[in-house]
């Protein structure tokens, strides 16, 4: 048999036929083995027994105090053991000097009865062997105070008796204590979480329920005891950007389903930003020259949004929250998106069209079919512009003077004339404006048709005949009036007959005038 044990498995000593008690140091065959060869060993076991150094119940409940036999007890060496020749429970254990021994209120004692008072509520759960628990039910708040296990063991090996008193701290409380949560150091959205309630507390006898409430998902594990004598329930969730700030609550419910206590925290998710989008105002569509602003806006960020940057057209343009600028035509239409980054990661918004509207520009007249025009020819005129929104009117003018029903961008002359010659320019209109062009000139080539030649269009002929006629007229009628002009001046030349201009005055001798 010795043999065997010496040889034997690793595994911790913990004999099926009798439950292991939790909390105690595992103890390998082989480990103890040798340990037993170890001077003194047997002799050096202070404390004997492991019990908790404090625990908390509440009035009406029962009380639990787990307690374990140290391996220098528990040795299967039957022959080397240590034998327990007295173990008592004592409420509020006080030591008399006199006697040299404890004295209180006794609550369970090997081998006697126990007290009519704890009759029927006093439960040794153990053996002198491994297990030294003890269970008292239907807790009352005089029983608050200071629990002893006073314990008398026989060392055959020297023949004596050593005694021991552990002792454990019991608050009995009016009612349940709020449960501890207890969760990972750091929440992110979409990561794997657990969080855990817990509280000091347990007792077969009478069995709490910890439920979690406020999160609305995620799956509970069932209330189960833990190793060290605590209750506790895990709850295993994948937190969303949603949860950040919310009550996640435990609540601590009694046998009869009452809930009596509970504690909450406050969820510090980490998570990217959400809902990243681009506001323009006053809108999408403006016109130039207005003043457009655009925000990129979250609908939350944790940690704050650290840096914003603007794209246009996949081109960057600028960093902060905000980007204003007067609108500028062409320059500034397109598609604009933000990106938010915080400590997380980067989001970026969905693509903003802004549509900026502007009167007709660049407008000119063309000639469309060519700079060199003759007369009879077809000949185009044409009026471009850069705008937007479209041109829905054209209106024509020449020499100043508008041109009637003239609405289309071309001017168009099938068989030009001469008296068609001019100054032209044209005014396109759109729903934003009115704009006008510089004026070119239109000049016509033609030439005077000669004899035998076809009739120069519509234009009005003079026959040779007629100017032949007209110039001997002319002649004629020139000649007479020489000759008129010279008779009159001839006859106007002649002396006439005047008595008094005619008079002749000599002086005559002897005659006084």
């Amino acid at each position: 048999m010795l043999l065997w044990l010496i040889a034997g498995t690793d595994q911790p000593f913990a004999p099926s036929s009798a439950p292991r008690c939790h909390g105690c140091p595992g103890v390998t065959m082989r480990h103890l083995i040798w340990l037993l060869f170890l001077p003194g060993f047997l002799c050096q076991c202070n404390p004997p027994v492991k019990v908790p150094e404090s625990l908390i119940a509440w009035t009406g409940a029962c009380l639990f105090i787990p307690c374990c036999y140290q391996s220098c007890v528990m040795t299967p060496i039957k022959t080397k053991k240590l034998i327990i020749s007295s173990l008592t429970w004592y409420l509020n254990p006080v030591y008399d000097s006199e006697k040299r021994d404890f004295s209180g209120t006794v609550l369970y004692k090997h081998n006697a009865t126990i007290s009519p008072a704890f009759a029927g509520r006093v439960r040794f759960l153990g053996d002198l062997e491994r297990d030294c628990s003890l269970q008292l039910s239907d807790l009352r708040a005089s029983e608050n105070g200071s629990y002893g296990l006073r314990l008398v063991v026989l060392n055959p090996k020297q023949r004596q008796e050593e005694k021991w008193m552990a002792r454990i701290s019991v608050n009995v409380m009016a009612s349940p204590p709020a449960p501890q949560i207890q969760g990972p150091s750091e929440l992110r959205e979409s990561v794997l979480a657990q969080a855990v309630c817990s509280i000091a507390y347990y007792c077969p006898d009478y069995p709490i329920t910890l439920t979690w409430v406020g999160l609305g998902h995620g799956t509970p594990e069932p209330t189960t005891r833990m190793d060290s004598g605590r209750t506790r329930s895990s709850l295993t969730f994948t937190p969303t950007w949603q949860d950040h700030g919310k009550n996640l609550t435990c609540q601590l419910s009694t046998p009869a389903g009452t809930p009596s206590s509970e504690s909450s925290v406050v969820l510090d998710v980490k998570y990217a930003p959400q809902g990243v989008q681009v506001k323009a105002t006053p809108g999408e569509t403006i016109r130039e020259g207005d003043r457009l602003m655009l925000m990129c806006l979250t609908k939350g960020s944790n940690p704050s949004v650290s840096t914003y940057n603007w794209y246009k057209d996949s081109q960057w343009l600028n960093q902060g929250q905000r980007l204003e600028f007067d609108a500028k035509g062409d320059e500034h239409s397109g598609s604009y998106v933000c990106q938010a980054t915080n400590e997380i990661r980067t989001v970026p918004s969905p693509a903003l069209w802004i549509d900026v509207q502007y009167a007709p520009k660049d407008v000119r007249v063309e000639l469309v079919t060519g700079s060199q025009i003759q007369e009879g020819t077809m000949v185009v005129l044409k009026c471009s512009c850069r705008a937007h929104l479209p041109v829905s009117n054209y209106t024509g003018y020449r020499n100043g003077q508008h041109i009637p029903e003239q609405t289309q961008q071309e001017l168009r002359f099938d068989k030009i004339h001469p008296n068609q010659s001019g100054s032209y320019h044209c005014k396109p209109l759109n729903i934003v404006g009115l704009s006008e062009s510089p004026a070119i000139t239109v000049d016509i080539q033609y030439a005077i048709s000669a004899q035998g030649q076809e009739p120069c269009g519509n234009c009005y002929q003079i026959q040779t005949s007629v100017i032949v006629g007209l110039v001997i007229g002319d002649l004629v009628f020139t000649l007479l009036l020489i000759a008129g002009v010279y008779h009159c001046i001839k006859r106007c030349g002649k002396p006439t007959d005047n008595s008094e201009d005619q008079k002749v005055y000599m002086n005559m001798p002897g005659r006084v005038n």
